[in-house]
């Protein structure tokens, strides 16, 4: 890999969403930890970085098997469902933070100096369209792929997304550049064969990966692109 991203010659995003662009990892934390209170069961940050975070959406499986009593009969959807109906609300609280405000209004002006953009994320469509209402935004980007738009199986880390986002905007590879905060978005990025950042600004998980990039924040790449591109 090279030591550094000649940022002249981008002229594609590929962005993800939740850890990237918006600060969702606590909201999503605690509205895990409301839905398992409904059944009078305890879920710790903790627990949430392990199962959820660090073992790839593992947290309900695990406590299903922990209180197989208490949750006979609740399916995984059950429970999913709780913990979305939760985090609607939240969602709408986490978009509006300044740093999340100040990341839409650098890519508006990416937008102006020609730079494609696709966003690529396992976000449902239902918090895009409030995404959307929220910043005025939905136009900027050229191409989207969301959790509803794959199959289960397709989902990141499969490099299926991306391959569907590069098809569509049709840039040279070696112009194109992803913004990523987790393993499993780098695993589907690297897989697509697009050189990839790591940002970890927002996350609470930690590690190294020497196939990505670093940087604090999807920001600091926003800026650096317009910088040299103006």
């Amino acid at each position: 890999m090279n030591k550094y991203i000649n940022y002249k010659n981008i002229d594609a995003l590929f962005l993800d969403l939740d850890g990237t662009l918006i600060n969702s990892e606590f909201a999503f934390c605690n509205s895990f930890i409301n839905a398992f209170k409904i059944f009078d069961i305890v879920v710790t940050s903790e627990e949430y970085k392990t199962y959820e975070l660090e073992q790839n959406n593992m947290l309900i499986d695990i406590k299903k098997k922990e209180f197989s009593k208490e949750l006979n009969g609740i399916t995984k959807e059950d429970i999913l469902a709780l913990v979305y109906k939760d985090y609607t609300n939240r969602f709408k609280e986490v978009i509006i933070d300044n740093e999340a405000s100040y990341s839409f209004k650098l890519l508006k002006e990416l937008k102006q100096i020609g730079i494609k953009m696709a966003l690529v994320t396992t976000c449902r469509a239902l918090y895009l369209d409030i995404l959307f209402e929220t910043y005025n935004v939905r136009d900027i980007f050229d191409f989207i792929v969301c959790r509803d738009d794959v199959l289960p199986s397709e989902l990141k880390p499969s490099p299926t997304a991306y391959y569907m986002a590069l098809n569509n905007l049709n840039v040279p590879i070696d112009n194109c550049l992803a913004i990523e905060d987790s393993k499993r978005g780098i695993d589907a990025a690297v897989g697509a064969g697009i050189r990839t950042i790591k940002v970890n600004n927002y996350t609470t998980i930690k590690f190294n990966d020497s196939r990505a990039f670093e940087e604090k924040s999807a920001n600091e790449v926003f800026k650096k692109i317009l910088m040299f591109k103006k």
